[in-house]
């Protein structure tokens, strides 16, 4: 009996020591959640029905009227359709771009590794950098204005970012730029998880390549292409710092997304002094909520990528 309990003594403080162990190593990213997500959250659920401007003499309760005048809000309506059109746009550029490189890297070429890491080193640059970058290359007499001269496609420089079509463009060309080799890193993954046995099978049939593609290789990775666009579709309708490091709104707010109009607006240090804070917390709940919204109808609509294989 002794030697059986002392045993299960072991055998529990073992268990004891993993679960530490465990609790230890997650500690960082639990601590980080606490402070960077969930506390924010709260404080922002708590801020949305004051009147609240970091001056506690003025800090009044107001109830339901930070929500009700979003509604009125035109600027932030404008900034939910910027965001949409963002995404509209960019989506149909980057993940074809992304997917058609993964093939092509998915092949035993020479330089492989190589060109793998020299189309994900983008993603490695600071977004500040990488907005600062593409806002001088469309400058007036950036190089992008220069080439486009040299060659006779343009007679005169154009100023890209007095349009709100040409501005938004350029952010579009900046965010594709930094983010695509992360979405070729996932195809690239997914692509070798398919059996070289289905391919040599089609081949030996008489499959043409095109064919292979979309009867095989597609529905194979269907399931991580569900995944992949979910994240797409929450990286562009986050897009902030690239708005405001690459155009700050211009022109005349018209280019802003929904949380760079946020941050700009409300957020202290970015937006004007004695701005209503508490109008912006209500604002980006607001937001939050219609993100779930977006995320629940994808997945719903989605469902079906997920059930093929």
């Amino acid at each position: 009996m002794e030697l059986t309990n002392t045993k299960k003594s072991r055998q529990l403080n073992s268990k004891t020591k993993m679960t530490l162990q465990c609790y230890l190593m997650l500690s960082t990213q639990i601590i980080g959640f606490i402070v960077l997500t969930a506390y924010p959250i709260f404080w922002a659920a708590k801020w949305a029905w004051f009147y609240f401007d970091n001056i506690p003499q003025n800090t009044r309760f107001v109830g339901w009227e930070n929500f009700i005048n979003i509604f009125k809000d035109s600027a932030y309506w404008r900034a939910w359709g910027t965001t949409l059109k963002f995404a509209v746009c960019k989506i149909p550029i980057e993940l074809p771009l992304a997917m058609l490189l993964a093939v092509l890297l998915n092949r035993r070429i020479k330089g492989q590794g190589a060109f793998r890491a020299i189309f994900y080193m983008p993603h490695i640059v600071s977004v500040a950098i990488v907005g600062l970058i593409f806002s001088n290359m469309f400058d007036y007499f950036g190089v992008i204005n220069g080439l486009l001269t040299k060659f006779g496609v343009l007679t005169e420089g154009v100023n890209w970012f007095d349009n709100p079509n040409t501005a938004l463009m350029v952010i579009v060309l900046a965010s594709t730029w930094s983010t695509f080799g992360t979405n070729m890193i996932y195809f690239l993954g997914a692509l070798q998880t398919i059996p070289e046995e289905l391919y040599e099978s089609a081949y030996l049939e008489g499959a043409k390549p095109f064919t292979v593609f979309f009867k095989i290789t597609l529905p194979m990775i269907a399931p991580i292409l569900q995944t992949v666009l979910l994240l797409a579709i929450n990286g562009t309708l986050h897009i902030n710092d690239l708005v405001l490091v690459t155009t700050n709104g211009a022109p005349g707010g018209k280019t802003f997304t929904v949380m760079s109009y946020i941050v700009k607006q409300f957020v202290p240090g970015f937006a004007e002094a004695n701005v209503n804070i508490g109008y912006g917390c209500a604002m980006a709940l607001i937001t939050s909520v219609m993100y779930c919204i977006i995320g629940i109808v994808y997945s719903k609509l989605s469902k079906r990528l997920s059930e093929i294989y």
